[in-house]
């Protein structure tokens, strides 16, 4: 099948586009144990740290690089393997990465833009390799490259390309933005944020902390919100951050650049009604809790529901559990011990809704149902139960180790390969148009494609009237076709049902171990990586 892949500039820097459906959040389970987490930091050392720190190894398999390595002598190993060390990153929703250990000083950029670009040479037109985000601090050698329409100079980064210093990209490691926006992803959580949803009435973003006065300008129920909030309790136990000095001495919130300059002195507007934040810090002022997103606006908790994401996931793949495996359709299933050829079967314990369950392929039939054998040497009732197989015959692109993902649309199920090896199988949420057309309806484009574009978060949005949305920071995007994407879903729990607007939602634990897996890498720090050569294929189906 000949494979199709279209890659435009104006896609190459796309963080902004109309693909869920909101749905109210349902019921999660309990994490299945055992769950393989991926490591989400790597250091590399760039070629003029040699001398400055005592090298340190673990080998993985290489970032495939676009240009020379910075020291192929020192950065890689004999076999051509990029020496790293993987850091486990903490989970907790408010941890920041420990990627500052490995900054010196005087050798630290920051990202001063919703989009700091990362190039591979150092000059204005040179092809992108990604994007660093506002608060970003990345190791850079200690000399500008060039100027090469660049001022402030091209600075090299780790692991690889150049950025330009100037109005996105600061040498000072106090500027007011870096100070605001310290907290980064936490890319080793199943949400890289802690998120919530705009409550009704929705909140006003404010661009400093505001007077009581000004709130009740603004806010014309806020005698009335504050009564009836008296006993909302949702973020008693969210961890407080000190208020910066900048926002005490009621100064107004510097903008990145990139944003939209204000107009008005303290508010920018209102959210939506289906709109998702996420959330840098949480501060407490003049008796009320603020939450400052990380567009860089406050807004009041009261009017903001938290997110309690789903804890669905799907199963880890292995020689000793491989395909076929079938997941729970319906809420009354059990797992039973025993042979139902002999002697009868007892329960054993209850199966949760959309629990994955490995089988031999072994099936009983009797008069009053049929059961397959469980890997575990229990049964199962063959009945509301979804079924991924292994392939019978093998894709031409399924050679070596070349990874790449399934998606079939009638079953709503995802099957992660490396080569011929099935390594991961879940659930997903295609387009709500089915098998339609893509060009008329809600549905999700098939064929075969690759992944070109991942960001740690990316903004969507709808304004169409009667569907408007506006959900920030959906966490772990992978663009694979013009609009199209994998990304976790904070606002849903449907999972194995279509819901979206054309992407492919994932619950967060899935997206997350997928966007670790999958091609492109994207660098500690960065926020967001793009290439169509180291891109995992993709191949979406009925």
């Amino acid at each position: 099948m000949a494979l199709r892949v279209f890659l435009s500039a104006a896609l190459a820097s796309l963080v902004v586009v109309g693909c869920p459906v909101t749905e109210p959040p349902g019921r999660a389970r309990t994490p299945l144990a055992g769950l393989t987490t991926v490591p989400a930091v790597a250091r590399v050392e760039l070629a003029s740290d040699i001398g400055a720190r005592p090298a340190k190894a673990a080998k993985r398999r290489p970032r495939r690089s676009r240009e020379q390595p910075l020291s192929r002598a020192d950065s890689t190993s004999a076999d051509g393997a990029l020496d790293v060390e993987f850091v486990r990153a903490p989970s907790e929703a408010f941890a920041a990465l420990p990627l500052h250990e490995d900054l010196i000083p005087g050798r630290i950029l920051g990202a001063l833009s919703k989009e700091t670009v990362v190039r591979t040479e150092p000059r204005p037109n040179a092809r992108k390799l990604g994007f660093l985000r506002q608060g970003a601090l990345v190791r850079r050698d200690p000399e500008a490259a060039g100027h090469d329409g660049c001022a402030g100079g091209w600075y090299r980064v780790a692991p690889e390309g150049y950025v330009c210093v100037g109005k996105t990209a600061t040498l000072d490691p106090n500027h007011p933005i870096l100070q605001l926006t310290d907290r980064r992803p936490d890319r080793a959580s199943a949400l890289p944020y802690l998120y919530g949803r705009a409550r009704y009435p929705t909140p006003p973003l404010y661009t400093r902390l505001p007077t009581l006065n000004e709130q009740a300008l603004i806010e014309l129920d806020l005698v009335a919100q504050r009564r009836r909030t008296r006993w909302f309790t949702a973020w008693e136990d969210a961890p407080l951050s000190e208020v910066p000095a900048l926002l005490e001495r009621g100064e107004r919130i510097p903008r990145p650049f990139g944003y939209p300059v204000l107009e008005r002195d303290f508010v920018s507007g209102s959210a939506l009604p289906e709109t998702g934040f996420a959330f840098l810090h949480l501060y407490e002022h003049e008796g009320r809790r603020w939450g400052l997103t990380t567009d860089l606006s406050l807004v009041p908790l009261d009017r903001v529901e938290p997110v309690q994401p789903s804890a669905f996931h799907g199963i880890q793949l292995s020689k000793e559990t491989p395909l076929p495996v079938v997941f729970v359709r319906s809420k009354g299933a059990y797992l039973y011990r025993g042979d139902p050829r002999k002697a009868g079967l007892s329960i054993e314990r209850p199966l949760e809704h959309r629990e994955a369950v490995a089988i031999t392929g072994t099936k009983v039939r009797l008069a009053e149902a049929s059961y397959l054998e469980t890997r575990s040497g229990h049964w199962i009732v063959d009945q509301n139960l979804m079924r991924v197989d292994p392939m019978r015959t093998s894709p031409s692109w399924a050679k070596g180790d070349r990874t790449w993902i399934e998606v079939s649309i009638l079953q709503q199920s995802l099957v992660a390969y490396q080569g011929t090896e099935p390594v991961y199988a879940t659930l997903v949420s295609t387009g709500i148009g089915g098998l339609g057309d893509p060009k008329e309806t809600h549905a999700t484009v098939r064929g075969t494609f690759l992944i070109h574009t991942k960001h740690v978060t990316a903004t969507m949005n709808n304004e169409e009237v009667g569907d408007e949305f506006d959900l920030r920071d959906v966490p772990y995007v992978q663009y694979f076709q013009d609009g199209y994407a994998f990304h976790a879903a904070y606002w849903h729990d449907a999972f194995g049902t279509p819901r979206s607007h054309g992407c492919i939602n994932l619950s967060p634990m899935d997206a997350r171990w997928l966007f670790h897996w999958t091609g492109p890498a994207v660098p500690p720090a960065w926020h967001s990586s793009l290439s169509l050569a180291e891109g995992t294929l993709v191949y979406i189906h009925p």
